[in-house]
């Protein structure tokens, strides 16, 4: 008599049910598999773990010119803040307010904006971030999933490179998990309490005002449920399909409010447009995504990859095997978690990535890695998904050991190259060469480019001599959130105005920063090869993005 195949993974929905009929009771799904002191536990463990890679170097690197940007705004009087915020720079509004009280508070207790000190509330919020990936895997799937979801998470790559920045990603991947976590709880209960969805709607709401981008990740919810609420059966029998239909429609209530609330957001994002920037997206673009999350290890990309390929088959082969063979009355007011969790999460995955792909394919530019931090908690998720499927023990404990093993390997090599931009040694090597009567001129002082914006967050950050002074060709102003004349940053290169400045100082620093195409190069290469022709070069400082010149004009 030939056997029947035991497939190595097993069809079993819920936390931690082992009804391998692939569907439990709704009493059974509510179901802690752990105490809440042992969740309490892991929770706190894993956040200590989290911020301690978090916190590792963190003020090593160089503060590049996004994160300068950002301190720097932040740290303009309130008044002036909260008018750009809410006119010229909506984006990451949130972030910007929240970092202008840290600043204050770090400021009345002594301490200065170093890089440390404006990269510690990234590194907080990303750790919160690991704990509650820790509840969606104990959600998702039980205790155990929680832990290797988070454990990957906080060992991401990708992750940690934001968890490191004075940026607002960190801040928005935690608000949309948080969403994400209120969401699957209702849909978890019979009857959902409505302090789940007043967590829904505020998390969300906080988290498009934090980065617009949010808006990506609540309209994959919305795409999500509209499957399960079109194609019920898939993902419940009975009263249980009822029960979570009459969910969907209370998160539709909810995310109209979500939206309604976030509308003063929305209108801004129409007429301060700051995805220009952005490329149209290639396959190149794509890649760069997927090694970025991978830490550029093909092994552990390879490993990927074919997990997530395993989680798609097991989304779509679960609810058929599930219910091969059973009897009507074993089968009344069931969820099939296992299907509704896969589900989800894939979508959570897949759907911005491949949505903001197409979409920037026209004039619309949405698709960029940095952005798609917010898809790496469903990543780990669905790996732990996987894993806690696997029928047998011993394959399974192994794959996790493999799968940590390759996420362990990449980290120092993260350590090793978080540096992007050297503003720190430039802007040293000025203060110590500074004397008074020198002039400080910076290019390209667009907002795009930010030359002065980066050398003034490390004067700032670290006060010595040297200063830039009102007049000086091609000045960034604040309060015109760009040039402060008309001539624009290219007066900083216009021999005349050069010629001019100098005028009035013995010597002349020349910073040239980063450049965005090569229009801009050659402007500078004429104005420095004037420099070169009219005054004399005392010395000079190299490096990738940043090159300072020394003139002595009398």
């Amino acid at each position: 008599m030939s056997q029947k195949f035991k497939s190595p993974f097993v069809v079993r929905d819920g936390l931690d049910s082992d009804d391998s009929s692939g569907a439990i009771s709704l009493r059974e799904a509510r179901r802690s598999a752990y105490s809440l002191p042992s969740t309490w536990l892991s929770g706190c463990l894993l956040f200590i773990v989290a911020l301690t890679f978090n916190l590792y170097r963190i003020g090593t690197p160089s503060v590049w010119f996004d994160e300068a940007f950002s301190v720097e705004l932040a740290g303009q009087p309130l008044p002036l803040l909260w008018r750009l915020v809410s006119t010229q720079e909506p984006n990451m509004g949130l972030y910007h307010l929240f970092l202008h009280g840290w600043l204050s508070v770090a400021n009345a207790a002594g301490f200065l904006q170093t890089e440390a000190v404006v990269r510690l509330p990234s590194a907080i919020f990303a750790a919160l971030g690991t704990v509650v990936v820790f509840l969606l895997g104990r959600r998702v799937r039980s205790n155990s999933a929680g832990i290797v979801a988070a454990a990957l998470y906080l060992l991401n790559d990708w992750q940690l490179v934001y968890a490191q920045q004075a940026r607002a990603y960190s801040l928005q991947v935690l608000l949309l998990c948080l969403s994400w976590y209120a969401l699957l709880s209702v849909l978890a209960r019979p009857r959902a309490t409505k302090w789940y969805w007043l967590i829904y709607v505020s998390t969300s709401v906080l988290a498009i005002y934090t980065h617009l981008f949010s808006v990506v990740i609540l309209g994959t919810q919305v795409l999500a449920l509209a499957v399960v609420w079109l194609f019920p059966g898939l993902f419940a029998t009975g009263e249980a399909r009822k029960h979570l239909r009459s969910h969907i429609q209370v998160f539709l209530g909810c995310f109209s409010l979500v939206l309604l609330l976030s509308l003063p957001m929305l209108l801004l994002s129409r007429t301060a447009d700051k995805t220009g920037w952005l490329p149209q997206a290639r396959l190149s673009d794509l890649l760069y995504f997927w090694h970025s999350v991978s830490g550029n290890s093909k092994y552990y990309l390879l490993a990927m990859l074919a997990m997530l390929a395993i989680a798609v088959g097991l989304v779509f082969w679960s609810r058929l095997v599930a219910g091969r063979g059973q009897r009507v009355e074993e089968v009344e007011s069931h969820v099939y978690y296992q299907t509704l969790w896969g589900w989800l999460l894939l979508c959570w995955l897949l759907v911005p990535i491949v949505s903001t792909y197409l979409i920037s394919q026209g004039s619309i530019r949405l698709f960029s890695a940095r952005y798609l931090i917010v898809v790496v908690p469903a990543l780990t998720l669905v790996l732990a998904y996987v894993i806690g499927n696997i029928r047998w023990r011993l394959p399974r404990f192994g794959l996790v050991l493999v799968l940590l093993a390759l996420a362990v390997m990449v980290v120092p090599f993260y350590y090793r190259s978080a540096q992007v931009e050297d503003w720190n040694s430039a802007t040293a090597w000025v203060q110590e060469h500074f004397q008074d009567g020198d002039g400080m001129i910076c290019y390209d002082n667009s907002v795009q480019q930010g030359c002065q914006v980066a050398v003034e967050y490390y004067l700032h950050a670290y006060p010595g001599p040297a200063h830039f002074e009102a007049g000086a060709p091609g000045e960034f102003s604040w309060e015109n959130m760009g040039p402060a004349r008309t001539a624009g940053p290219d007066e900083a290169v216009d021999p005349m105005a050069l010629q001019t400045f100098a005028s009035r100082h013995q010597r002349l620093i020349f910073i040239v920063g980063r450049l965005p195409d090569a229009a801009a190069a050659n402007k500078t290469s004429i104005a420095l090869n004037w420099l070169q022709s009219h005054y004399h070069l005392e010395s000079s400082f190299q490096k990738r993005t940043v090159q300072v010149y020394l003139y002595t004009v009398r």
